[in-house]
């Protein structure tokens, strides 16, 4: 059997309706602003190597498309306590014993976001 798809490069690409808006909105949930401006209608954010959150006005394919960005992170807890520190709330912590914490939480455009931790067994 050959092998599957392995990407070098992902790109989550979010269409919005306010680029200025939803760019100062996610430079407070991410603590870092856009690596660049690809387009007019663009604006990306690193994620980390390889991975790049693109919001967009100009893809109307991706803005038929629904999803949820979910953003995994080493310490649930700290990450929701500085997304409360930078007037973001996040939903409720959640949990499956011994393999996954969240917490979801929306964007002002209505966008589905979800911080994870993978807990340790």
């Amino acid at each position: 059997m050959a092998d599957g798809l392995k990407p070098a490069l992902v790109i989550i690409n979010l269409p919005v309706r306010d680029l200025r808006a939803a760019t100062a909105w996610y430079t407070r949930v991410l603590g870092h602003g856009p690596s660049g401006e690809p387009s007019p209608t663009d604006v990306e954010f690193d994620l980390r190597d390889g991975v790049s959150l693109l919001l967009t006005t100009g893809d109307e394919g991706a803005e038929r498309a629904g999803a949820k960005v979910l953003l995994g992170v080493g310490d649930l807890d700290a990450e929701r306590s500085r997304l409360a520190d930078a007037g973001i709330g996040t939903g409720e912590r959640q949990e499956i014993e011994g393999a996954l914490a969240w917490s979801d939480f929306e964007s002002p455009e209505g966008h589905l976001l979800g911080l994870v931790q993978q807990l340790e067994r």
